[in-house]
């Protein structure tokens, strides 16, 4: 039983650390223009739309291939992240070649300005794209791992080690089922919101991911705790 315990607390501790890890680059807004005070030409517009698609296109072919390796995430999440981030890369090719053959300033900043504004690759696309798999992962991986955890130590206190049995870890016990439960209402729906968001969404409220990333934090952080409250048990019946 120890041993079994031991590697699922193992194993949910990595999926906690690799959620985690993810959710940190998942939100960041992506380069921003150097500031400049000389009259913008079309040949410097086009050049910027060259850098800033260019970029956009690298970012999403890595979140392409960690997306199409991650483990957890459901295969209909999958395929929408996907859909959204193979979209989105077409689409930045497109933008900059129709700025690169625009023939005034003032139709080539028009172009150039929707990579951000019609496409939202850094504040949308790859933010939700981090989301839905984290959700996916701690529901899918974590969750279950640290249920079945708590069933076998629950089994353990009430029958072979029942002997080493107190209040303090009866305690313990209810309140891993309790941070499990709380992480399981953190999650629920998040994969399919993120999932939902739009760059019209995001246009029109820049914190629209903020809550949902806000309960992706909260879950890893109830599991944690739920994973302390399981080595507390175990340590004290091993």
């Amino acid at each position: 039983m120890n041993r079994l315990t031991r590697n699922a607390l193992i194993g949910t501790a990595a999926t906690a650390a690799l959620v985690a890890g993810a959710c940190v680059p998942a939100f960041a807004a992506g380069p921003t223009p150097s500031p400049t005070h000389t009259p913008r030409t079309l040949a410097s517009i086009q050049a910027a739309a060259k850098t800033q698609t260019s970029k956009r296109e690298a970012s999403l072919h890595t979140a392409i291939g960690k997306i199409t390796a991650a483990k957890g995430i459901s295969s209909a999440d999958r395929a929408t992240v996907l859909a959204t981030l193979n979209s989105d890369l077409s689409a930045m090719s497109a933008v900059e070649a129709k700025v690169a053959a625009d023939t005034t300033v003032k139709s080539a900043a028009a172009d150039s300005k929707t990579i951000d504004t019609t496409y939202r690759v850094y504040a949308v696309a790859i933010p939700q794209a981090h989301l839905a798999s984290a959700a996916d992962r701690l529901t899918s991986t974590a969750i279950p791992t640290l249920t079945a955890a708590h069933t076998k130590l629950a089994a353990a206190l009430s029958g072979r080690d029942a002997s080493k049995s107190t209040p303090a870890l009866q305690a313990d016990l209810t309140d891993m089922a309790a941070q499990i439960t709380a992480a399981d209402n953190a999650l629920n729906g998040v994969s399919a919101k993120a999932l939902a968001v739009t760059p019209s969404d995001f246009n029109a409220n820049k914190s629209v991911l903020s809550p949902l990333r806000s309960s992706v934090k909260t879950a890893v952080a109830d599991l944690k705790k739920a994973r302390s409250d399981a080595k507390t048990i175990r340590a004290a019946i091993k």
